[in-house]
């Protein structure tokens, strides 16, 4: 499975496993990524273990499907890792009410002799998201066949094309400065492939280029993603304009965007807000080392201050 693209981990630590009774599921927290929520899940049967990844269904828009692929792994210190893959589109129209995964992951058996160390399992998901649809707002500017004369360059995500200005792109982004008036081949070219690049968030990241006011609790992450892979300032900036001064996402979730991206504005922001010890149990992510240095840093300072 790739990992370019709109790629995320779920991780979870299951507790107290010996005391999981039959049939009875135990969830994960929900995170978000990409404006869906996301958490796995274990039950235990007679004789195994079930391992689900649940999409929590999107109750604000209208008919959307995420086509996903990932590989759901059980974590081991005396054996090789278990893991399998799995690929699925959820949607509107679901019957499985958004879980999918594998009924009879493990036995139970090995799984109590291999995996579960001082009574706890860790659980991984690695998610590819490969394409979604009705989840962004309607198109605010077109970059299609109707453009074709006033372009000079058709860039192609996801089977999609879009015409573009080479020099408009090429101003705002070094990645395509490099592209398209490099050496490379590419220079030549009248159409390019763009690999691991989704179609929904190029328009959007093309229309926040253009001066549109496409970012949103839904866009912003995958914008920022095209953003950051294609090194381009102004979309960066406008993002991080949203995340500081309109989104309602949660501390924790925009402390793991400033480390990703390099938001300092917004890490500074997040820092200021985190003052207890309470706090930083709020946005710790579920591996301690996923943490930047400098946070951990902080943390721990204001650990000790309470004391």
């Amino acid at each position: 499975m790739t990992t370019t693209g709109k790629c995320f981990v779920l991780k979870h630590v299951f507790k107290n496993v010996s005391n999981i009774k039959e049939d009875e599921d135990q969830w994960s927290e929900a995170k978000e990524y990409y404006g869906v929520e996301w958490k796995m899940k274990v039950c235990r049967t007679k004789e195994h273990l079930q391992f689900f990844l649940k999409c929590v269904k999107l109750a604000e828009v209208g008919k959307w499907t995420i086509e996903a692929q990932w590989k759901q792994v059980l974590l081991s210190k005396s054996t090789e890792n278990r893991f399998k893959e799995c690929s699925k589109t959820f949607g509107t129209t679901d019957t499985i009410n958004g879980t999918w995964g594998w009924r009879a992951f493990i036995g139970w058996a090995e799984l109590e002799k291999d995996f579960i160390e001082d009574d706890q399992l860790k659980a991984e998901i690695h998610v590819k998201i490969k394409k979604t649809t009705g989840i962004y707002k309607d198109n605010l500017r077109d970059f299609d066949e109707t453009m074709e004369e006033f372009s000079d360059v058709v860039l192609v995500a996801s089977d999609e094309k879009f015409y573009v200005s080479k020099l408009y792109l090429a101003a705002h982004s070094p990645y395509f400065k490099t592209l398209f008036l490099g050496k490379f081949d590419e220079s030549k070219k009248s159409e390019i492939k763009l690999t691991g690049t989704d179609a929904d968030d190029f328009q959007k990241y093309l229309e926040v280029l253009y001066g549109e006011s496409a970012i949103d609790e839904f866009t912003v992450e995958g914008v920022l993603l095209l953003a950051d892979m294609y090194d381009t300032t102004l979309v960066v900036r406008k993002c991080e304009e949203f995340l500081l001064e309109k989104s309602k996402k949660s501390l924790k979730k925009k402390l793991q965007m400033s480390m990703k991206y390099h938001l300092e504005d917004l890490k500074k922001q997040c820092r200021n807000k985190i003052k207890s010890v309470a706090d930083i149990k709020s946005v710790l992510p579920g591996d301690i080392h996923d943490l930047d240095p400098s946070i951990t840093t902080q943390f721990l300072e204001i650990a000790l201050s309470i004391q």
